[in-house]
């Protein structure tokens, strides 16, 4: 399809096809400050090239901003993390069938919405989470909300290292003053952690040093001159986001890794954050932290039955690919049961052999 756009005035809409007009930066931030849903993001980790762009506007301000591909009779929205209301949804939904005969099926990887309430027929199952922070004015009034047990912990976790390591520093680092090794010695820390087990995980370096660079910071933590823990993070407005972070167990006892995110968060906050995101993941500390679950779904939205049931193939992909995710959910909340163990050990050695 060449590039063109496509205007409806009377309802504040425009679509960009093949496209993504000036500005379009600006009102992601302004929309969303969501960095799933930020150009720096796809920039980096999505291919937007020939992508197209909807903007719709509501009492002069843009109020839905979505960039999205056409696949066959798909459009798949490169948007992720984002929430949008009924009316909103609904409008978006309603003007893609309107505007793109051939489209039968607008694909979702991870939104919030409710989008069951929509006249078209709706697949939506739980895809991805988050835990979010609503951060207060100061680390002053942050560490003060913290629970009483939690905030102990830590103020004993950081005395206790200083204590013992009069060389301990926490320093922070942005733009063009972030230092790959930084990053590489943060990752490796991490990774050692997560492949203890079985797991196998390994971050794309590469593209953490490119983001970083362009919206991010970087945390370390310092003992005689070496890394001991440290944390890669990001800013997209007000919201910040946090991705790699990593910790010398032998300073365990020190409460190290928690210790490392508490400074994040409060670096965060007085670089004028008013959200923290510490990303995917069941962990008890993330609660403690303050952080609230923040549960996102991929939503598939058909024009009609029988579009669904032309592309049957599509929706049978989409539930099976969900049950796996629920699957894979339940083992890791039951993971010190003998059974999950089993199971996660045998899905890995399977990967190890793919």
């Amino acid at each position: 399809m060449h590039a063109s756009a496509l205007s409806s005035p009377a309802d504040s809409i425009t679509c960009h096809v093949g496209q993504i007009p000036s500005g379009v930066e600006e009102a992601l931030v302004t929309t969303y400050a969501s960095l799933h849903s930020s150009l720096a993001f796809f920039k980096v980790f999505r291919s937007i090239e020939g992508a197209s762009c909807y903007l719709a506007h509501c009492a002069g301000a843009p109020s839905t901003v979505l960039l999205f591909t056409f696949s066959g009779h798909r459009i798949d929205v490169i948007n992720e993390m984002i929430e949008i209301g009924q009316a909103e949804m609904t409008r978006f939904v309603a003007y893609v069938f309107a505007h793109f005969p051939q489209i039968d099926v607008i694909s979702f990887k991870a939104l919030k919405t409710p989008a069951r309430e929509l006249p078209f027929p709706v697949q939506q199952y739980r895809a991805k989470g988050s835990y979010v922070i609503t951060l207060p004015a100061t680390p002053e009034a942050y560490t003060a909300r913290i629970g009483k047990s939690t905030r102990a912990s830590i103020h004993q976790g950081r005395n206790g290292i200083r204590r013992h390591f009069p060389s301990f520093q926490s320093r922070f680092f942005v733009n063009d003053d972030i230092d790959e090794d930084h990053i590489r010695a943060i990752v490796a820390l991490s990774e050692r952690k997560i492949n203890a087990g079985d797991a196998v995980f390994f971050y794309d370096v590469a593209r953490l040093v490119r983001l970083a660079r362009v919206c991010g910071f970087v945390h370390v933590i310092l003992i005689d001159g070496r890394i001991c823990a440290g944390s890669v993070n990001y800013q997209v407005g007000t919201s910040f986001f946090g991705d790699a972070m990593g910790y010398d167990p032998q300073y365990e006892k020190f409460g190290l890794g928690k210790l490392c995110v508490y400074l994040t968060i409060c670096e965060s906050i007085v670089r004028g954050g008013t959200r923290f995101y510490l990303g995917g993941g069941v962990f008890a500390f993330k609660e403690r932290l303050l952080g609230v679950p923040f549960d996102m779904d991929e939503v598939h939205v058909y024009r009609s039955s029988a579009k669904l049931l032309r592309h049957i193939g599509h929706a049978l992909g989409v539930k099976l690919a969900a049950s796996m995710r629920s699957a894979k959910q339940l083992v890791h909340q039951h993971k010190h049961a003998p059974w999950a163990r089993l199971v996660s050990r045998s899905f890995y050695l399977l990967q190890r052999r793919k």
